[in-house]
């Protein structure tokens, strides 16, 4: 082709170099995919010469170029000013939305790339070239290039400003320029949308106001200065129902929320005004007796709300608003985990089958925080892996150029607040809150964009605030300017009437019936809501009892079997065939180990019908290579998940490795979870201690969100935990931290030290779903491989989980025990081991047992093993975690309650420290021995 032209041909092309050849080769490259869409006259020189690549590649001949009689015309100053034209083309499309109206307070900054004198031309010029020069759609329709950029710059400068010229996508670059360049998306508004528009406005504004004098002082957060908020979000819910989404999940902050809750979600005025304490009152007897039972409640601008609707042609759907702390941004992830969810069908075994149009998802950002936040940029990343995709997220950034008092340039080191959208290859889109019609314009391309391409996209939605960070606060001792600005600021409903006035849709009469009807709506509400009491959502927490029916022999061999089958052309890397060959014989009598026993226990919960998910850094194959519930072919890197294919499965499995990130993928699991109620979700740390990060998560949803939002999850947290000589960051699950958040049975938290127990746990942990509570596991390292920690066939098949572990003595050997060690986890295993190098004789003073259950504490059996010891004297915890740490604290007062007078408690373990572990394996390994020995001294008086 192009390279196989004569050599002097080639040499036409030296002639062109700099921004010449560079809109050349801009030029070839759009003649290759459509020759009708570059200029005739340009046109004709590729089909002469080829590709003008060849400059750049070829190496110049020095003979003197050879013209044809039909480019004689095209002057090498006329293709000067065509490229030079181009690329201010380019700018504008790039860097538009710098001069784009999109700021309520502040002009556009502008840019000189933006100019035709920064490229050396005149209006002259640019009238006297023809409109392909400028390229894209809208020189289809100009009748030359001074016409197409002006209309360039009423497309990219006017009321909405674009950033999509960094996304990696061409298909995606020329969408955009198609979408904006024939204004596809600018439907003006009939009178009723109108109406309907500057109605919502009202609300929003006259609701604010109304709070505003009636609960002087109160904290709501108001949405005023980014009101087009309301009808933003209100647009993109109806826009997904009416494309067919059953399901629209909505996380935000508190900045706006009562407006949604009561606009969007349409949760009644009343309601919400109910809602408004003073805090100069006293709770009610029966509000008293709600939170002595275990109900917390939250403030209102936290709370969610549900809203499920019949559509028009009949169909059922529903808006959920998440329930969010105080920790802006946190919801994130959640909801992105909810809308998985949805979109996922459990129903049928092998893996989730998703449809990314049953559940679409909307989360509103603060600027501060979108920047600012981390767990924004870990959720962001989720928007492309499979595990965690949900089709395209619509963002929306309620821009109010400050974080509660920082300025941006405090805040952040980029112009923009959605700049670090850019970094994970999504559009972004500026619009003022100031303009509601161009937000639905926004809005109305976001939509598309999600529909077209099925991925996230960034609205930023610039506006202001008018109050302080809440209502109470003085914003003008610190921004005093600004704020003096904003004093005289007209409103978006004002400025909106003003504007539909002048047009002659409506009269200045009509507009205020409407503000007339609104106001007697807010105020009859409010003589009603002094009568309303909402009622706890949750008034039960009493410990869950469910549990699972025992398993015959014969199915758990019949799913060994099945686990250990491949496809006939499938090579199972040999090294791990061996290790997995070991488990074909394992239930005729041998010893399962808890790999082995954690696949028997999903079988057997797929066989029963409930769905499993399960996810972490490496847990397809476990961090310590044990679990390999995905393997690879060794020659091709196929992928065969075994559970994906179990005979009588009657439901869904998968697992998958998470991006490396605790915090987002803590709370997608959570809320999938929340919204898959009947699915077994599980996370797995790859250590214990990296759960750290997602502090949050645990205190703030997970451990609470039952008694304060009446949200319901039975996630369960593996936590990878025991003191093995691994140093600070490897040893601790923080089983301490649990235990201080466990009250009111609002979890489980669990140390086993068998496979045994934990195959009927997770069993356990499925039968409770109708009733959840979240499942925490401090799992094993070392013991995952240890025989002491394996279990016989017998011990799956009979009995079920056991929350004490005695390991009883009986007659004269109970007589002859002075002392009872009780631990939990691995120290336990290691006490056996080192009792039973001591012989029975030299610990015939001892008993032990293991509290496999920490939470709730099952007192009634440790009482029980109490009983059974009467010349006991005294009862030792003993732990490997510092005396600080571990459950030490949660368990003395706990243990002293249950003993009698005569017998001592005594702690047995590592002194209080500020670290976690040792770091020199042979300090771990003296500490280790010399706790043990402490433990079996026969030193009782």
């Amino acid at each position: 082709m192009a390279n196989e032209q004569p050599g002097s041909l080639q040499t036409f092309w030296h002639q062109f170099s700099g921004p010449n050849l560079a809109y050349l080769l801009e030029q070839y490259e759009q003649y290759l995919a459509d020759p009708n869409a570059v200029p005739e006259d340009v046109r004709s020189l590729f089909a002469q010469y080829g590709d003008p690549a060849q400059a750049v590649s070829a190496s110049p001949i020095e003979t003197q170029p050879v013209f044809g009689p039909q480019v004689s015309a095209l002057s090498p100053r006329t293709l000067e000013a065509a490229a030079k034209a181009y690329q201010l083309a380019q700018a504008i499309r790039a860097n538009g939305h710098l001069a784009a109206d999109t700021d309520p307070l502040f002009a556009p900054e502008g840019s000189p790339e933006l100019e035709p004198s920064t490229y050396g031309l005149v209006e002259a010029d640019l009238a006297s070239l023809p409109a392909s020069v400028v390229g894209g759609p809208i020189a289809q329709t100009a009748p030359n290039a001074l016409a197409a950029i002006e209309a360039l710059r009423k497309a990219y400068c006017s009321d909405l400003g674009y950033e999509f010229a960094h996304l990696s996508s061409r298909e995606e670059r020329a969408w955009f320029e198609d979408q904006i360049e024939n204004r596809r998306f600018h439907q003006p508004l009939t009178l009723d949308e109108a109406k309907a528009l500057y109605e919502l406005l009202a609300r929003a504004q006259l609701f604010e106001r109304f709070m505003h004098k009636r609960f002087v002082g109160q904290k709501r957060f108001s949405v005023e200065g980014v009101d087009a908020l309301v009808p933003m979000v209100d647009a993109l819910a109806k826009m997904a129902v009416d494309a067919g989404f059953d399901h629209v999940f909505i996380g935000m902050a508190h900045r706006g929320r009562l407006n949604v809750l009561a606009h969007v979600l349409k949760k009644p005025y009343e309601r919400i005004f109910s809602e408004f304490h003073a805090g100069n009152g006293m709770a009610s007897d029966e509000e008293l007796a709600e939170y002595m039972l275990g109900w917390g409640g939250d403030v209102k601008y936290h709370m969610g709300w549900t809203r499920t609707f019949e559509t028009a042609n009949g169909r059922k759907a529903r808006y959920v608003l998440s329930n969010n702390p105080s920790h802006l941004e946190f919801v994130d992830p959640v909801v992105e985990g909810m809308t998985r969810a949805a979109q996922d069908d459990r129903t049928r075994p092998g893996q989730p089958v998703q449809d990314v149009h049953k559940a679409f998802p909307i989360l509103v950002h603060g600027d501060a925080a979108f920047t600012g936040e981390g767990v924004v940029a870990e959720t962001l990343n989720f928007s492309k892996i499979p595990g965690y995709y949900t089709g395209g997220t619509v963002h929306i950034i309620a821009n109010n150029h400050l974080g509660f008092t920082a300025d941006p340039e405090q805040g952040r080191s980029t112009r923009y607040a959605s700049d670090i959208a850019k970094g994970y290859d999504l559009p972004v889109v500026h619009v003022s809150a100031d303009n509601p019609e161009a937000c639905l314009r926004a809005v109305r391309l976001a939509f598309l964009y999600r529909e077209t391409f099925q991925k996230d996209v960034v609205i930023d939605l610039v506006g202001y605030r008018r109050w302080g960070h809440n209502e109470s606060d003085d914003p003008a001792m610190t921004q005093p300017v600004m704020y003096a600005k904003i004093a005289s600021h007209p409103t978006v409903m004002e400025i909106y009437a003003n504007e539909l006035v002048s047009r002659g849709a409506f009269t200045a009469a009509d507009l205020q019936k409407i503000d007339q009807a609104i106001d007697e709506e807010l105020l009859q509400a409010y003589k009603k809501y002094p009568e309303i009491h909402t009622p706890a959502a949750i008034t039960d927490f009493s410990e869950p009892t469910e549990d699972a029916s025992p398993v015959p022999l014969e199915e758990l061999k019949e799913i060994n079997r099945a686990l250990l089958e491949t496809p006939p052309d499938f090579t199972v890397y040999p090294k791990l065939k061996r290790i997995l060959e070991r488990r074909r014989d394992a239930l005729d009598g041998g010893d399962i180990d808890w790999a082995h026993a954690e696949a028997l226990a999903f079988g057997t919960i797929l066989r029963s019908g409930t769905p499993i998910r399960m996810s972490g850094q490496d847990s397809e194959r476990g961090t310590f290579g044990q679990r390999h519930l995905v393997l690879h072919d060794a020659n091709t890197n196929a992928r065969y998940a075994p559970l994906q294919h179990l005979p009588g499965a009657k439901a869904s499995f998968v697992v998958y490795n998470s991006p490396l990130s605790e915090t987002a993928v803590i709370g997608f699991e959570y809320g999938y979870s929340v919204e898959a109620k009947d699915a077994l979700v599980l996370w797995e740390a790859q250590y214990g201690d990296f759960a750290n990060v997602g502090q949050p998560l645990f205190d703030n949803f997970i451990v609470a969100a039952r008694s304060k939002w009446g949200e319901t999850s039975g996630l369960v947290l593996l936590l990878p935990h025991g003191f093995e000589g691994q140093a600070h960051e490897h040893s601790s699950g923080r089983v301490e931290r649990f235990l201080q958040l466990a009250a009111r049975n609002n979890i489980v938290v669990a140390n086993v030290t068998t496979s045994a127990q934990y195959f009927h746990l997770l069993r356990r942990q499925a039968a409770r779903l109708k009733n959840p509570r979240p499942l925490v596991i401090m799992t094993p390292k070392s013991l995952l491989r240890n025989p002491l920690a394996a279990s016989k066939p017998e011990d799956l098949t009979n009995g079920r989980f056991q929350p004490v572990l005695h390991f009883a003595k009986i007659g004269e050997g109970a007589q002859a025990v002075r002392r009872l060690i009780l631990s939990s986890g691995k120290v336990g295993v290691d006490l056996a081991a080192e009792m039973s190098k001591r012989g029975e004789e030299a610990c015939a003073h001892v008993a032990t047992a293991r509290v496999e259950q920490l939470y709730p504490f099952p007192a009634d059996r440790v009482k029980d093993v109490i009983a059974s010891y009467p010349n006991l004297q005294e009862v030792v915890w003993l732990q490997e975690e510092p005396e600080n740490q571990g459950p030490w604290n949660f368990m003395r007062p706990r243990l002293q309650e249950l003993l009698p007078a005569s017998v001592k408690l005594r702690y047995i373990g590592r002194p209080e420290q500020g670290f976690v572990a040792e770091g020199s394996p042979d300090v771990h390994n003296r500490v280790q021995a010399e706790i043990l020995a402490q433990a079996l001294a026969n030193d009782i008086h």
